[in-house]
């Protein structure tokens, strides 16, 4: 399978592409001879065969206990034998760092829901009391209402009780005429 073919079959993404890209470009540039391939082969044979440090034997970790995105994807365990596996792992590790990053931001938006239905609640609490705050104000108005034409009564029949008073003293000094005349 050509070069060209594999470059068409596979998925693009931004990241993706330019890794893809320079690889072939490094490929294409500096190719790599069998006896090179050979050397890096037995490299890794080397490596993967060597024993953990004397730190790590105990079944201590250097690696967090806690497992990230990173580590669920193979970042840490990768063995990429040609191109078209480290594309593979690319686009796995690319994957697991955006449902990572996506992970935070949903958390945040569940926070902001919160929030917000908080302060949904608060300004109906709002509206109710301001709605009771007009009702009793409305109350408010029909009571000093009738208190002023209540005192405006009381003021009327004073009036009416003082007129009655002098109309009674004005009768009274009249009919102290005919008192007198009958001793």
């Amino acid at each position: 399978m050509s070069m060209a073919t594999k470059q068409a079959t596979l998925p693009r993404s931004g990241a993706f592409s330019k890794g893809y890209n320079f690889a072939y470009a490094w490929e294409k540039n500096a190719p790599v001879t069998e006896e090179q391939n050979a050397a890096i082969s037995a490299l890794s044979h080397a490596v993967a065969e060597r024993p953990f440090p004397v730190n790590l034997e105990d079944g201590g970790t250097a690696v967090p206990e806690k497992e990230s995105a990173l580590e669920e994807a193979g970042a840490m365990d990768a063995v990429l034998v040609n191109t078209h596996q480290f594309y593979k792992w690319f686009a796995e590790l690319e994957s697991a760092m955006k449902s990572e990053t996506e992970e935070k931001y949903r958390l945040y938006e569940s926070t902001l829901e919160e929030r917000v239905n908080t302060c949904d609640g608060i300004l109906q609490q709002v509206d109710d009391t301001q709605n009771l705050f007009e009702e009793l104000q409305s109350l408010h108005s029909s009571v000093a209402i009738k208190t002023q034409t209540l005192h405006d009564a009381c003021d009327q029949l004073l009036v009416e009780k003082q007129r009655l008073i002098g109309f009674a003293e004005a009768l009274r000094s009249r009919l102290n005429y005919f008192d007198e005349l009958e001793n």
